[in-house]
């Protein structure tokens, strides 16, 4: 199938949540292509992981794959006989097998439904993006012709934050660059010293991994701050009023009245959960200024209270530093060497202005993964360098218009493509997590289905 209705480009979540919406919305005489590596379709990095430690951030009975159907995800796991209730934090592996079983299900309707074929392939340049045709160059040597496209690619590995002078030659093989594809646990020995750089939900993961496999060296940990995400309250505490509306003020006026809020009320969870609904419309109403300073100055301290994790995996990390084996220290990478046979870690303690050393086996890259990098995606650097795309004026992702559709280079609206996910950042903030992709998958299914329908 070298011409389709719909081309979807990617083969993550975001990928899986727009095929499952047009297949829905679609008539049956269209046609869907989905070029991505069909193994592990729909999982993307977060969901593919086998650790059975890595589990949802967020409770089963708020991630239904279904805008429309809130218990969906529960109905399966009750149907399916795996023991989880709606506020437990399942394994990520289990959510994963929870999208394919659903994609499945819908790619193997015998009903009248768009016909959908996969190709096995990555896009790696684009001919054509006008508003009726757009054309892509896959890597299997094959070209497909589109009247429509949804761009669902996900983020790259964020690198070290150290010029590449600053890191020694013989140092290098000790640092794990990328924890979803370097397997460097099965290389490290159970005493090993372990530097994680970050402090988010990746070093999270990497360190219940280490407990799980009984490790009992020690792990210093380091990011810019030194914050730690908080847990989540289970049950969810009782909900409040949102102490704050777009367009309601400046964003210290507005931020000064959310922390107000959170210190009024019995659990702070309750004031940052209530702006939750309107958190895109207030990113939104701030200006390209106030969107800067919030980055600047706001954001660390936003995404460790917003993007929480499970208690009971909280509780676990609490031990381990109180039994001395975690450390989390606030600073900046300066230097990576080796001597003696390890690697020389130096970093500026962000408190002190002090350049601490630490002495480590292994370096563990634990930055998660960078905002879209137009420059780290071959068809996006392609199609940036030809006017076709444009990066948002702060540097997170594409541009793209309030419905989720691409902006041009010269400022005018692609108007049959449109981009999903973490790569539209800019323009919603709040656009990672399940809740906030089904709802964008839909809609952008329903503008497509309009336009072919109309057609």
């Amino acid at each position: 199938m070298n011409r389709v209705d719909v081309a979807v480009i990617g083969g993550g979540f975001s990928a899986a949540s727009t095929v499952i919406n047009l297949i829905e919305q679609l008539d049956p005489d269209t046609t869907v292509g989905v070029v991505g590596r069909t193994a592990g379709l729909g999982l993307g990095t977060a969901y593919s992981t086998k650790d059975d430690v890595h589990r949802l951030n967020v409770p089963a009975g708020r991630m239904s794959l279904y805008a429309d159907r809130a218990n969906d995800l529960c109905d399966w796991l009750d149907s399916n006989k795996h023991g989880h209730g709606s506020e437990d934090f399942i394994p990520r592996k289990l959510f994963g097998a929870y999208v394919q079983d659903r994609l499945e299900e819908q790619l193997f309707r015998t009903d009248n439904r768009a016909r959908v074929a996969l190709q096995n392939a990555e896009a790696i340049d684009c001919e054509e993006f006008g508003d009726e045709q757009q054309v892509y160059h896959l890597s299997n040597g094959e070209r497909l012709t589109a009247r429509s496209s949804v761009f669902c690619i996900g983020g790259t590995p964020a690198g070290l934050p150290l010029p590449d002078d600053r890191i020694a030659r013989e140092a290098r093989k000790h640092i794990c660059l990328n924890v979803w594809a370097d397997q460097w646990m099965e290389r490290a020995g159970p005493d090993d010293t372990v530097f994680m750089l970050g402090s988010g939900l990746t070093m999270v993961d990497q360190v219940m991994s280490l407990r799980r496999r009984g490790h009992r060296g020690r792990i210093h940990v380091v990011s810019r701050h030194g914050l730690l995400p908080q847990p989540h309250h289970v049950p969810r505490s009782h909900p409040i009023e949102a102490p704050i509306a777009p367009g309601g003020g400046a964003l210290s006026e507005l931020m000064r009245r959310l922390r107000e809020a959170a210190r009024g009320t019995e659990d702070w969870r309750s004031a940052i959960d209530s702006i939750r609904p309107i958190t895109q419309a207030l990113w939104q109403h701030f200006t390209p200024a106030e969107r800067q300073r919030f980055l600047r100055h706001a954001n660390a301290w936003w995404n460790i209270h917003r993007h929480r994790f499970a208690p009971d995996i909280r509780a676990r990390l609490d031990e381990m530093q109180e039994a001395g084996q975690v450390t989390i220290s606030a600073g900046w990478l300066h230097e990576v060497y080796e001597t003696g046979g390890k690697a020389r870690v130096a970093y500026r303690d962000r408190h002190t202005g002090t350049l601490r050393q630490i002495s480590t086996d292994w370096i563990v890259n634990c930055t998660g993964m960078e905002k879209c990098s137009i420059s780290k995606v071959p068809l996006l650097k392609k199609m940036s360098a030809r006017g076709m795309i444009i990066g948002d004026n702060l540097g997170l992702g594409l541009a793209v218009g309030s419905d989720s559709r691409i902006l041009r280079e010269d400022g005018s609206i692609a108007q049959s493509s449109y981009a999903l996910g973490p790569m539209t950042i800019g323009q919603f903030f709040e656009i990672f997590a399940v809740p906030d992709i089904r709802v964008q998958a839909r809609n952008v299914a329903g503008h497509i289905a309009h336009k072919i329908h109309a057609a």
